[in-house]
């Protein structure tokens, strides 16, 4: 074999070598939400990330979880420094900044914690609190409702923290009335503080709402996205999505509807 031939067969080997072709993983930005998002030491664990981790390994896609705050994994999707952000809830002003595939991750109910001690309760109308103190994580969504009436300027007492540990914190220690949350991942915070005895859920869910995988748009991801949906739909068809509740047991978690 002349030299020549042979640098090109070594070129070619190296070029179809699986290490030089195999598909890069999506960076997946996330924020520590159990117990459906738990960063632990063997790597993102929870339901919300073995649907997500299920759902690209169908699509040959691999990934890789990275925890932020909250505001800080959005504004990396929103800027391409991350190619996806899970879970978040959908709103008008996200749908166009954010490509959302078609298929939610988890339900979840919003509900109210109020410390057993206080006067402040909540009685199923947004008035009942609208003077109370309101611990919340920054550029959160809680649904249309509560956002809803945010905007309309309802709550005069918003307080924004980075993550729920610190504003069930503020809770507990009487820095704020009340905290919204999911109910489960709520209970999760109050269960690690060691508040369960001292903190209770008030009155009805103020909105059951879904909560997505989104992708950058610094990228053209629609593909991506459809395929996604795909993979989702196969999981629900073949019973996965339902396996993953039952094992997680998480009570009150809920597949999310089908929406047409």
């Amino acid at each position: 074999m002349s030299f020549r031939r042979l640098i090109l067969t070594l070129t070619l080997l190296l070029i179809c070598s699986p290490g030089m072709t195999a598909e890069p993983p999506l960076i997946l930005a996330t924020q520590e939400y159990p117990p459906y998002i738990i960063n632990t030491d063997q790597g993102a664990q929870g339901l919300a990330v073995d649907i997500v981790r299920t759902a690209f390994s169908r699509i040959g896609q691999p990934v890789k979880f990275e925890f932020y705050p909250f505001a800080r994994g959005l504004n990396m999707v929103l800027n391409g420094e991350a190619d996806g952000f899970f879970s978040i809830k959908k709103t008008p002003e996200r749908e166009s900044s954010l490509l959302f595939p078609k298929k939610a991750l988890i339900n979840q109910d919003y509900v109210f914690f109020v410390r057993k001690d206080s006067k402040w309760r909540f009685n199923g109308s947004l008035d009942s609190l609208a003077d109370a103190r309101i611990g919340v994580v920054h550029a959160t969504s809680y649904g249309n409702r509560f956002d809803s009436a945010v905007q309309a300027g309802r709550f005069k007492k918003l307080d924004p923290a980075s993550n729920n540990t610190m504003t069930f914190r503020k809770l507990l220690a009487g820095r704020v009335d009340a905290v919204i949350c999911s109910r489960l991942v709520g209970l999760y915070y109050l269960r690690m503080l060691n508040g369960l005895n001292d903190v209770e859920v008030s009155g009805p869910p103020i909105e059951t709402t879904v909560s997505y995988m989104v992708f950058s748009r610094h990228k053209d991801y629609a593909s991506l996205s459809r395929h996604f949906d795909q993979a989702m739909e196969s999981m629900e068809r073949d019973g996965t999505l339902e396996k993953m509740f039952a094992t997680h047991q998480l009570p009150q978690a809920r597949i999310p509807p089908k929406r047409r």
